[in-house]
């Protein structure tokens, strides 16, 4: 369905609170192609869109960077370092992102180079989650450097907790250096074509960190978000969530994100005030509780495989695997029910159409037990909730056992009074 303006644009596995339950904090340092070839096919604002989108699905449990190169490489925004991902800070690397140009050649050393030098100087002057590092690689061209110094300071520089993602974009003669990083050194890559979706193929990257948060060792796990404007005008509020896993299937497959809503202004007051000072506090709880858990990721052979082949791909890319798994790649998402009901049957209780959460929640309402369909919205906005129903449906019988009952007690009260005389 799509919304009033005719445009269904919302996707929850880019929201940050989705993101950061099916993912965990971590370190992020996107590497931006604006060479001049990205100018053709409307590369460049295609590669824009992904981008941004990539940014606003981060916590503030995370930190990031953004790399442009060319025949240069460059930090954009006023640090050389990963920045917290706060929304104000988001919001500036965005406005970052509009500004760029493509010009010149395309080195990828320098820009894999600048990367690990930026998470080694991030590390120093603690600008870190102190988890998993994800770096995300975008090019259109063919390097116009040498392949193998490049594998060097890969081999070189790239620490055991950091997951290289490859993207090859566009339908030009890129060559095979993405693919043979990602299978090199333990990554995913992926070939998306000019007229493929960039931003949910590079939004797909928390896939990699929910597959190693489907084991026991983070079964307690729960992720919360800076504090944002809520949509349906109650004001500020944040969101705790958590992954879901189909536990059927071996390894377990992210089937989802649960999340919960909470007012800011009732965290403010739990904790003696809604003045600045408690503000603050609950902001920095909110931070310490989104960068307290570092999840252990476990990610097989077999598994990465997986990634590769359907992290981009609904239908299965082989091209994409590095030829690692000696079983049956599984894909992504668990199989599919043999029925399921219509949208209507699924989604609409027009039973419950237009009453407030609480006429909804309170299922059991009034002093008397509460006869089903029976009572109006203003009898249950009225009632207290209590245990016990009785269903329209066996009324009837119920009342046909009263009535028998006292038939059979008027009986033998008669036939004892006759006996008597």
């Amino acid at each position: 369905r799509t919304c009033p303006n005719g445009v269904n644009d919302y996707d929850p596995r880019v929201r940050p609170w989705y993101v950061a339950a099916s993912s965990g904090p971590k370190d992020v340092i996107l590497v931006l192609d604006t060479s001049g070839s990205m100018g053709s096919y409307n590369r460049l604002n295609i590669m824009k869109k992904a981008a941004k989108a990539v940014v606003k699905s981060l916590g503030v449990g995370d930190y990031f960077a953004v790399i442009a190169f060319n025949d240069d490489a460059r930090v954009i925004g006023d640090e050389s370092i990963m920045i917290r991902a706060t929304d104000e800070n988001k919001q500036k690397i965005v406005d970052q992102i509009d500004l760029f140009d493509a010009i010149n050649g395309t080195n990828y050393y320098n820009a894999y180079n600048l990367a690990f030098q930026t998470f080694k100087s991030s590390k120093l002057q603690d600008r870190t989650s102190g988890c998993h590092k994800a770096l995300m690689f975008l090019s259109d061209g063919k390097m116009n450097d040498d392949k193998d110094d490049l594998f060097d300071l890969i081999s070189r520089e790239k620490t055991s907790d950091t997951v290289l993602f490859t993207y090859s974009f566009g339908d030009s003669n890129i060559g095979s250096v993405p693919g043979e990083i990602a299978c090199s050194y333990n990554g995913i890559w992926a070939q998306i074509s000019d007229y493929g979706d960039l931003a949910k193929s590079m939004g797909a990257y928390y896939k990699y960190f929910a597959y190693g948060l489907g084991d026991n060792e983070n079964d307690q796990f729960v992720a919360w978000v800076e504090p944002y404007q809520f949509a349906t005008g109650v004001g500020m509020g944040t969101t705790a969530s958590a992954p879901v896993y189909d536990r059927t299937v071996s390894p377990p497959v992210l089937a989802g994100v649960v999340g919960m809503d909470i007012s800011f202004a009732a965290l403010q007051q739990s904790i003696g005030g809604i003045d600045n000072e408690s503000k603050e506090a609950v902001l920095l709880s909110i931070v310490e509780r989104s960068t307290a858990v570092c999840p252990n990721l476990n990610v097989t052979d077999c598994q990465l495989e997986s990634l590769r082949k359907y992290g981009s791909d609904d239908e299965g890319n082989n091209a994409a695997t590095c030829k690692k798994c000696n079983s049956e790649i599984q894909p992504l998402k668990s199989p599919l029910c043999p029925y399921y009901p219509d949208e209507d049957e699924l989604w609409s209780n027009q039973r419950n159409k237009g009453r407030t959460f609480v006429d909804r929640a309170c299922c059991n309402v009034g002093a008397e037990p509460r006869i089903e369909n029976s009572l109006t919205n203003n009898e249950i906005r009225n009632g207290v909730c209590r245990e016990g129903i009785i269903v329209v449906s066996v009324l009837p019988f119920i009342i046909s056992i009263i009535v028998v009952v006292a038939v059979l007690s008027l009986g033998s009260y008669i036939f004892r009074r006759l006996q008597k005389y």
